[in-house]
Parts: structure tokens; C-alpha cells; sequence
């Protein structure tokens, strides 16, 4: 299960990332950084050899992830975007897109898939029924944050206390 929890979990990262990579655009270098340039130009060709090898996924996703950790520099102002040149945030662009959906195959949920119509309610709802079991919780209301989590049950939702929070799951 924890192995099922960490693919998803990676999924998700590589689909945030990709949603950024996609928003941002490039001037012309105002402060070309060769060092990060050619850091990003080697993980791309690490994402190629990766599948050259055999179609090592591994490997190619690892070196993905990696180029996305540049992505969130480059989001979090940890970077200027003017670092790279125009063409290596395409090649960045292109090689996310590329293997991400054309050949590993992944494709974006959408809202239909959770039956609801929108991912984003379901989820901002669960915080929310969360955030109350954790007040009722605190507050030594047992009987409530049962309930909540024996209702949530009944419709396939398990709840799991952690020390970093609770997190959900759908079951089923």
C-alpha cells in the first residue's frame, strides 16, 4: 500500500510540476547561469538515455523529477527564470509533455473521474471535515470525531492519523 501511496504521490508531483513548467515563459537570458544551463541540458538527455536503456522508466522519471525540482526554483523565485535560455525552458517544456503523456501514458484526472464532477470540491471538502475531527479531537469530543470517521467509512473513505496530519483515502 505504502508503494501504491508513493507512485501516486509522484504522479501528482510530476502533473503539478509540468502544470508549472507549462505557465512560464522566458526572456532572453539577463543573467544566463551556464552552470544551472547545463545541469538542466544534462538531466534531459538523462531522461533519453534513461529510455535508451532498455526503457528504463526508473531512471527516466528519476531524472524528470529532478528537472523538476529546477521547475519549483524557478516557480519559488529560488532562481531567475532569465538563468536559462529560451530554448532550454522549451526543451524543458517538451520533454516533460513528451514523456509524461506520449510516452508514459499518464493523463490528467479530471472531475468526472471521482463521479462528483470536481476533484477540487471533493478535496477542499475532506480538509474541511479533517480540520473538524481534529478540533472535535483536540477538544476531547470522541463521539464526534468517531462519528465523522465511521461515516466517512460508510462511503469508502478511511481516514489515517499520522504525525504529520491525517490523510484520506477512497477505498475500493
Amino acid at each position: 500500500m505504502k508503494g501504491l501511496q508513493a507512485a501516486e504521490k509522484g504522479y501528482r508531483k510530476l502533473l503539478e510540476t509540468s502544470t508549472l513548467l507549462n505557465k512560464m515563459s522566458c526572456k532572453e537570458p539577463s543573467n544566463l547561469q551556464e552552470e544551472v544551463e547545463n545541469e538542466i541540458l544534462a538531466l534531459i538527455e538523462g531522461v533519453h538515455e534513461g529510455m535508451n536503456d532498455d526503457f528504463n522508466t526508473a531512471k527516466s522519471i528519476a531524472r524528470l523529477m529532478e528537472l523538476g525540482s529546477f521547475v519549483h526554483k524557478f516557480h519559488n523565485q529560488q532562481l531567475p527564470l532569465t538563468a536559462i535560455s529560451e530554448s532550454t525552458l522549451k526543451a524543458m517544456q517538451t520533454v516533460f509533455h513528451d514523456y509524461i503523456f506520449d510516452v508514459f501514458g499518464l493523463k490528467e484526472e479530471t472531475g468526472d473521474s471521482a463521479g462528483d464532477g470536481n476533484l477540487e470540491v471533493v478535496a477542499g471538502l475532506m480538509e474541511l471535515i479533517i480540520d473538524i475531527r481534529k478540533s472535535a479531537r483536540t477538544n476531547k469530543d470522541w463521539t464526534t470525531a468517531d462519528k465523522i470517521r465511521d461515516a466517512l467509512q460508510g462511503v469508502n473513505i478511511t481516514l489515517k492519523d499520522g504525525k504529520e496530519g491525517t490523510t484520506w483515502n477512497v477505498e475500493g
